[in-house]
């Protein structure tokens, strides 16, 4: 007999949550349970105070790096695809990964500048964020997330979109982009490498709703098995 190949599938999270944020990560690994789903969080976590403190981009990239190295060396005959969500979608921008067969962008930012992220947080929080300080942000749930300037001094210089196109060059990237996304909006670049295939389904940022989720599941459960 046989044996199939190895498929791990390694999950990049977004902006202030944790790997199993939403239940976005954890609900695609369940629909995708013939492969290895490999998670992480990108930021330290204190349990007892439920706070969560922000890397910077770049120490970000160098653990997505560390782990896709983990994995091919663990499992070197594996197919290893990458799925990542909002800001995770920039941080594998960032590390340019190799031998990867897929990627999939789950409402990725077209703009990720210090000012688009600062007046998302200032919405979304009733708060006017001052980057040169510590900042603390309390969400609903009760958790804490803590930024500290250096996280806003690694947004500089970040183009997103050439980020995504040179990915294209060495991976095959789908972009998925929520229609009804209040942190990102749905407007996609013009700009975008041809090579980069764009779909549009209905959600919110995180696809939140039911039936939202449910179509995503069903799009990632064609483009991620293995035949």
């Amino acid at each position: 007999m046989v044996q199939s190949t190895p498929h791990v599938i390694i999950y990049s999270h977004g902006f202030g949550v944790r790997k199993n944020g939403r239940g976005l990560f954890t609900e695609i690994a369940a629909a995708l349970s013939g492969a290895q789903n490999v998670m992480f969080d990108y930021s330290p976590i204190n349990e007892e105070a439920n706070t969560l403190t922000m890397k910077p981009l770049q120490d970000q990239a160098l653990k997505l790096r560390k782990v896709i190295n983990a994995v091919r060396a663990e499992h070197p005959d594996a197919v290893i695809d990458l799925v990542c969500h909002s800001q995770g979608c920039v941080v594998a921008g960032l590390v340019k990964p190799r031998g990867i067969r897929k990627v999939i962008m789950l409402a990725p930012p077209e703009d990720f500048s210090e000012a688009a992220v600062v007046a998302w947080l200032n919405k979304k929080n009733g708060v006017n964020i001052d980057v040169s300080v510590r900042t603390r942000l309390t969400s609903a749930s009760g958790s804490t997330t803590v930024i500290h300037p250096e996280y806003w001094q690694s947004l500089a210089g970040i183009n997103t979109v050439k980020l995504y196109n040179r990915l294209a060059r060495f991976t095959k990237l789908r972009i998925i982009h929520a229609r009804q996304d209040e942190v990102h909006g749905t407007a996609a670049s013009a700009a975008l490498d041809p090579l980069i295939s764009l779909v549009t389904l209905d959600g919110n940022h995180n696809f939140s709703d039911p039936e939202d989720r449910k179509r995503l599941l069903y799009i990632l459960q064609k483009e991620l098995t293995i035949e």
